[in-house]
């Protein structure tokens, strides 16, 4: 899913993507944008793809005026994945980007003018799928497995393997192509490695019910999606950065408070999105986004020591280079008070 496949290849992407994505980008208007107020600043957002659960947050904020009402004018457009997307904000062609935590930790370990000031989602969402008859990680030897070798998946199954202390060498595993998905459903692979909050994914749960559903994240976490700012929008306006990080989170309460409607009002923002697939992802969106972490400090909060786990993931992969992370993090923006999730279930 994280479009990374070693080192070398991810400097490359990372570095040529801007050349290659920005007049692409720049000729075409923002998809929404909230209305602009006296004071307003200018504010350009991506995301990292196409419409799914996670647009709730930013598509009520604006319909809402939580933006509007921490003084930013923002607009937004999506970006053609992680790796592309994050140096067209280091290009400033996007002021900042909800990004996967992966693109995001390398894009700015390898320098470019990029600071994480908050997360999204602070629980991983690489996810194994599994026969019923895989309860736990020891029940993975003996049986084939299907991951995406050369990208972030390869590097947590790795770290994994690691936490878990089963034998790789009893694992079969299986570098994922396109026609693995297929061999999955008709039982020819036995667990498979899969980005859980997608529309496929819902599509192999239906096809399989019954599966074992193992989080990766509770043996290796990792961080799911987090807020990436350009450092010199960041310098200009520090003031829109932090309202921007509080809108978010103030956002995110209010999607929880009134779930159905929110839901209702992103199938019509998205009708080219199966609604069932929408819910399905926007279902496991805020179960990301009301993890522990997110329970005691509240919404878009991160710490230093989740980027740094990240990294080490990416790093001994060899995906990463190794870079003090308090180099490229700032908790400076976060909300003046923290914007708690309600107690209780994440969503209805």
């Amino acid at each position: 899913m994280f479009p990374i496949s070693g080192r070398a290849r991810c400097a490359a992407v990372l570095a040529s993507s801007a050349a290659v994505l920005l007049g692409a980008c720049s000729s075409t208007e923002a998809a929404s944008s909230s209305s602009a107020s006296d004071g307003a600043v200018p504010v350009k957002m991506a995301f990292e793809w196409t419409c799914s659960g996670d647009w709730a947050v930013v598509n009520e904020g604006i319909e809402q005026g939580f933006f509007e009402k921490n003084g930013v004018d923002l607009s937004y457009d999506r970006g053609q994945g992680g790796s592309d997307t994050v140096p067209l904000v280091a290009a400033r062609e996007f002021d900042l980007g909800i990004i996967s935590a992966p693109p995001a930790v390398i894009g700015a370990g390898q320098g470019m003018p990029l600071t994480i000031i908050g997360a999204a989602s602070t629980v991983g969402p690489v996810t194994i799928l599994a026969d019923p008859s895989i309860k736990q990680p020891k029940d993975l030897e003996g049986r084939s497995l299907a991951v995406q070798t050369d990208q972030f998946e390869g590097a947590v199954w790795n770290a994994f393997v690691t936490a878990t202390g089963i034998d790789a060498g009893k694992v079969r595993v299986v570098p994922s192509d396109d026609a693995t998905e297929a061999e999955f459903l008709n039982g020819d692979i036995d667990a498979y490695v899969v980005f859980y909050p997608t529309a496929s994914t819902k599509a192999i749960l239906d096809r399989r019910p019954g599966l074992t559903v193992m989080p990766m994240q509770d043996y290796v976490p990792t961080y799911g999606h987090t807020i990436l700012a350009n450092n010199a929008f960041l310098q200009e306006h520090p003031d829109a950065a932090k309202g921007f990080v509080t809108a978010w989170a103030e956002s995110a309460k209010y999607v929880q408070d009134n779930y159905q409607q929110s839901y209702d009002r992103l199938v019509a923002k998205c009708p080219e999105v199966d609604p069932g697939a929408l819910k399905f992802s926007m279902d496991a969106y805020f179960d990301s986004y009301n993890g522990e972490y997110s329970k005691q400090h509240g919404f878009g909060s991160f710490s230093v020591d989740g980027i740094e786990q990240t990294q080490k993931v990416l790093v001994d992969a060899g995906l990463a280079e190794s870079k003090p992370v308090a180099e490229f993090t700032s908790e400076d923006y976060q909300p003046a008070e923290p914007v708690l999730p309600n107690a209780g279930e994440a969503h209805p």
